[in-house]
């Protein structure tokens, strides 16, 4: 992913807060909507710390199953329990001296928020079926999209673990609050994709400035991603872009219902109707109907 502009702004205090956090050790709790790049600032203070040829180990919670969570954070040993075939190092040991980042933190389980705590508190950790404990030098940086003082209330998340994760606290602002990022970064991802002699036509600059991106840097990637496909020149138009709050893409629009429009967007999505329709941002049924409406022939397979 290019850099964040605001990462890389002196005067923004992002910039300033990477950078100091960076020079110390301290537990950071950074916060953003899904998309924003919260792992993408994680690297960095990793990359601008003492800890920086050390291992950077990034997890999702949320992808782990709750009943392996504990194994795979702090390890296991051989026969600690059924299909335990092997002693195994847990990511909090093999980011040893560097850095482990636990994404979407808010899914941990509360009673592994538990064991957590522990460790941040200890700086050691007990691996499962294990006699002794382990000291380990890891610096934790967490990151959740969620509110976890709600959480709290709800008994969902530990009280004392949000305030030991919270001493540097780090919140990273949507995309549709920096106005100036998106073109810029909308470049980036244009060179990046292998599209450097590409370009957004006027129109097409005015739809992404104006666009809310709900899904942030990771849909404007996505969405130039799918306009380098469909664009048929050099020139990117909006209906390339295919932004669902655009007015030349509503379900009346006349762009969106030209043949070479649906033709181009059904190749896009690999002749899967239903997501054709949402990418269009109209009903499969108006879809079927655009389709016998143009003769459009579809992919026998």
């Amino acid at each position: 992913m290019p850099n964040l502009r605001l990462v890389d702004d002196p005067s923004s205090d992002i910039y300033s807060k990477i950078n100091r956090y960076a020079s110390c050790n301290n537990e950071i709790l950074i916060w953003g909507e899904t998309g924003v790049g919260k792992s993408h600032c994680a690297k960095l203070i990793h990359k601008r710390s003492s800890r920086s040829v050390a291992p950077f180990i990034e997890i999702n919670c949320s992808s782990i199953p709750p009943g392996l969570v504990e194994s795979e954070l702090f390890g296991h040993e051989k026969g600690a329990f059924t299909g335990a075939v092997r002693k195994h190092a847990g990511y909090i040991k093999r980011a040893n001296s560097g850095t482990l980042f636990l994404d979407e933190v808010n899914d941990l389980p509360i009673e592994v928020q538990g064991h957590l705590l522990h460790f941040l508190e200890s700086k050691s950790i007990h691996s499962v079926g294990s006699d002794s404990d382990d000291s380990i030098d890891c610096r934790i940086i967490a990151a959740t999209n969620q509110c976890l003082e709600t959480l709290i209330k709800q008994k969902l998340f530990r009280a004392d673990l949000y305030y030991r994760l919270n001493v540097l606290p780090l919140s990273i602002p949507p995309l549709r609050e920096r106005e100036k990022e998106i073109l810029p970064l909308a470049m980036d991802f244009l060179a990046e994709l292998g599209g450097q002699h590409m370009q957004f036509s006027e129109a097409s600059k005015e739809q992404l400035t104006k666009h809310q991106w709900p899904g942030n840097i990771r849909e404007l990637k996505n969405v130039v991603c799918r306009a380098t496909i469909l664009a048929t020149n050099d020139i990117i138009e909006p209906e390339h872009l295919m932004l669902a709050n655009a007015a030349s893409l509503g379900a009346c629009s006349k762009n969106t219902e030209s043949a070479q429009s649906i033709e181009r967007c059904i190749r896009a999505n690999r002749y899967n109707l239903a997501a054709t329709a949402r990418a269009l941002n109209i009903s499969r049924p108006t879809l079927y109907r655009l389709i016998k409406k143009h003769n459009i022939v579809l992919d026998p397979s």
